[in-house]
């Protein structure tokens, strides 16, 4: 075999190699991202109820918000942080979308009896003071997680484990601070929403030191795919 020939089968087997490495990081990034994007939507059509378990209270959607923090701590830490915002702008489009087709079910003729239309509008109807607070919430609570992960990632003197929790206790924070005060400010006890954004907090840097060791795998898988 001559060395010409020798080159052409090593070029060929690396363009392979190649381009399954790129269909390896689209596809994690694919799931990384829809996961994330079915989190945001969840979090807030299930926002509508609200739990009690001992002395905690929060809205069911927000049990859902730790996997949107782990995706972002993902994106963060494999991109940076310039595309973990592409992210979060993304999660806003989406609410806002969804939110707009919910008004849109309401206002549409009713032709599936009053039950339907009720719980349509209890469940999609979210009250323009919520939706404004959930927003809102959102857009500080996950910059301020992906900033600081990512500032915490450039200096390198720290473990991912360090970066992911100490940037969810911020933002998770912020993120229940905003939205509780936001939307029940002047009709709950200003204690009460301290306590329950406390308490929020607190579970949800729970979950996602439950769930840090997935955390860890897709970054690292992540990571060898692209690099």
């Amino acid at each position: 075999m001559t060395y010409i020939q020798k080159r052409w089968i090593i070029d060929k087997f690396m363009e392979k190699n190649k381009d399954n490495t790129i269909d390896k990081s689209l596809k994690y990034r694919l799931y990384l991202w829809s996961f994330y994007s079915v989190s945001i939507v969840m979090k807030n059509i299930f926002a509508t109820k609200t739990f009690r378990i001992g002395y905690m209270q929060a809205p069911t959607g927000y049990i859902f918000e730790p996997i949107s923090f782990i995706a972002q701590d993902v994106e963060t830490e494999t991109k940076g942080y310039k595309s973990a915002k592409v992210m979060i702008i993304l999660g806003f489009v989406l609410n806002l979308i969804v939110a707009l087709a919910g008004q849109l079910a309401i206002l549409l003729p009713n032709a599936s009896g009053p039950t339907i239309q009720s719980s349509f509008e209890v469940i999609l109807g979210n009250m323009p003071r919520l939706f404004v607070a959930s927003l809102t919430a959102y857009l500080v609570g996950g910059t301020l997680n992906s900033k600081i992960m990512d500032n915490l990632r450039k200096r390198n003197d720290n473990s991912l484990f360090f970066r992911a929790i100490t940037s969810t206790i911020v933002g998770q924070f912020a993120d229940n601070i905003i939205f509780t005060t936001l939307a029940f400010a002047g009709t709950m006890p200003y204690g009460q929403i301290v306590s329950m954004s406390l308490s929020m907090t607190v579970l949800e840097t729970l979950y996602e030191i439950v769930f840090y060791p997935i955390t860890k795998f897709t970054i690292t898988k992540i990571k060898e795919i692209e690099g």
